[in-house]
C-alpha cells in the first residue's frame, strides 16, 4: 500500500496534514491523548469504534476523540485515489498553538458524553480553511511555525462558530477523556457487521487469547460459535418477516459470500434459504 503525505509538523510530529491512498485498505488505531479533525475529500469508508460505527463519504467531516479505530475504505467506482485531510489535536499541541494560555473549553471534565466520533456538518468556512491548508501543502516555503499556529487556532474558531447545539463543545470538553466498554456491549455492536475476531479483541484492549478466554467464560461458547448462530437466527427470521433479496439478507447479517451464508444455513436449518422462504408460502 503506497502512500502520499502532505504534512506540517509541530515539535516533530504531523499536525495539519493530507494523504492520498489507493483503497481498498483496512487500519486499525489507537488514539491515546490525540484527537482528530478529519475531512474526506475523496473516498467512502466504515469507521468503526467499540460500540458503534459510521459510514462515510466524500464531503463528511468528523472528530475523532481517544478510543479505538477500525477504517475499512471502499475501492472507488472509478478506481480513483482517496484522500483525507487531517488536524491533529494533543494536550502537546494546544500548549504550543495557545502559547500555554490553553482556552478552557479544553479543560477536561467530567463528561456523559463519551461519543468516540462526532459528525460535523459541512460549511462554507471549514471548506475555504481546508483549501488555504491544500494550496500551503502545494507552497510549504510560505508556511511558518507561527502561521501554522494561527491556521489551528482558526480551524478550531471556525468548529465553535459553527456549534448549532453545543455538541462540539461537549466534545471538545472531553476530548482526551476515554470511555471503558462493557465487554458484551462491543460484542453485540459489532455482529452483524464485517469485523473480525481480532478487530473485536482489538476493541476491548485484549489479546487475541485473552479475548477467547473471556468470551468463553462469559458466552459460554466460541466467539466465532456465538456470532455465527446470532447471524443465522437474524437471517431466519429476515426470511419470514419481509421480501428482502436473499443477498440482501446476508450481506445485512453480516455475510458478505452469499455462497458461504446459503451453505451455513442449510448446514444449520437443513434447508437452503431459497427453499426455506418457499416453504413458508405453502
Amino acid at each position: 500500500m503506497s502512500f502520499e503525505f502532505y504534512n506540517f509538523e509541530m515539535i516533530g510530529k504531523p499536525m495539519i496534514g493530507t494523504s492520498l491512498f489507493q483503497p481498498p485498505f483496512k487500519a486499525n488505531a489507537t488514539l491515546q491523548d490525540e484527537a482528530r479533525f478529519v475531512k474526506i475529500i475523496n473516498g467512502s469508508t466504515n469507521l468503526y469504534v467499540p460500540d458503534h460505527h459510521l459510514s462515510l463519504s466524500s464531503g463528511d467531516m468528523f472528530i475523532m476523540k481517544c478510543d479505538n479505530f477500525v477504517n475499512i475504505w471502499d475501492e472507488n467506482e472509478d478506481a480513483s485515489k482517496s484522500q483525507v485531510f487531517v488536524a491533529n489535536l494533543s494536550p502537546e499541541f494546544l500548549k504550543e498553538i495557545y502559547d500555554d494560555d490553553i482556552p478552557s473549553i479544553f479543560h477536561q471534565k467530567e463528561s456523559k458524553d463519551h461519543k468516540a466520533i462526532l459528525s460535523i456538518e459541512p460549511n462554507n468556512a471549514i471548506e475555504l480553511f481546508i483549501s488555504s491548508m491544500l494550496f500551503y501543502f502545494e507552497n510549504k516555503e510560505m508556511m511558518t511555525e507561527e502561521l501554522l499556529k494561527l491556521k489551528m487556532r482558526e480551524l478550531i474558531m471556525i468548529l465553535l462558530n459553527s456549534d448549532q447545539d453545543g455538541s462540539i463543545k461537549l466534545m471538545l470538553k472531553s476530548l482526551f477523556q476515554t470511555k471503558e466498554y462493557d465487554f458484551k456491549e462491543v460484542i453485540h455492536a459489532h455482529l452483524y457487521e464485517d469485523l473480525s475476531i481480532q478487530d473485536l479483541a482489538f476493541f476491548t484492549g485484549l489479546s487475541l487469547s485473552t479475548f477467547k478466554r473471556k468470551f468463553k467464560t462469559v458466552f459460554n461458547t466460541s466467539p466465532n460459535q456465538y456470532i455465527k448462530t446470532k447471524r443465522l437466527m437474524k437471517a431466519e427470521n429476515l426470511l419470514r418477516v419481509t421480501d428482502q433479496r436473499i443477498s440482501d439478507i446476508a450481506y445485512d447479517c453480516g455475510f458478505n459470500d452469499i455462497g458461504y451464508f446459503s451453505k451455513l444455513f442449510k448446514s444449520e436449518y437443513n434447508i437452503s434459504p431459497s427453499d426455506f422462504r418457499k416453504s413458508l408460502t405453502v
